[in-house]
């Protein structure tokens, strides 16, 4: 597995990334974030926000794509020093693998080593299998729910 920056030519993979039956409301919005992602990461009007999109391949096919930006308040500051993971996808056929534990523990790796101290995401309550993977393989992690991020359980790491 190589990890790397998602190239424009990556699109047609990541319009086409499986994450397998996406009836739960949850994997519908995965899905419709990962189809966005490159257009995401290009927005003109969000370059102070420092988005990224890594992407895990295997023989040259995308496997799990990640992607963090700088966190921003509500107020529109940005904080230098934190991120937030915005999304960690894995294709159906890769899933129970270990290529999301490796893509996440890699990317928090290369955040410390720039000098990031905190990643903060957020897992739909209902999504009993990205609970647990954050519990079981962040349990330092400090977990809230606060009113005005609802309906989503919030994770921040101190790295």
């Amino acid at each position: 597995m190589r990890l790397r920056n998602a190239s424009s030519s990556d699109a047609d993979a990541l319009a086409d990334f499986d994450l397998g039956d996406d009836a739960t409301p949850w994997l519908a919005e995965v899905r419709e974030i990962v189809n966005g992602l490159l257009g995401w990461r290009d927005d003109p009007e969000a370059m102070q926000e420092d988005r990224r999109v890594v992407v895990a391949d295997v023989d040259g096919e995308i496997v799990a794509v990640a992607a963090h930006s700088l966190f921003v308040d509500t107020t529109g500051r940005a904080y230098p020093a934190s991120r937030y993971l915005m999304v960690t996808a894995v294709r159906i056929d890769q899933q129970r693998s270990s290529i999301g534990q490796t893509l996440v523990e890699s990317l928090l790796v290369d955040l410390r080593n720039r000098g990031c101290e905190t990643v903060e995401w957020l897992v739909a309550p209902g999504n009993h299998a990205s609970i647990a993977f954050s519990r079981s393989r962040f349990p330092e992690a400090e977990e809230s729910q606060p009113a005005d991020v609802a309906p989503y359980v919030q994770f921040l790491l101190r790295l």
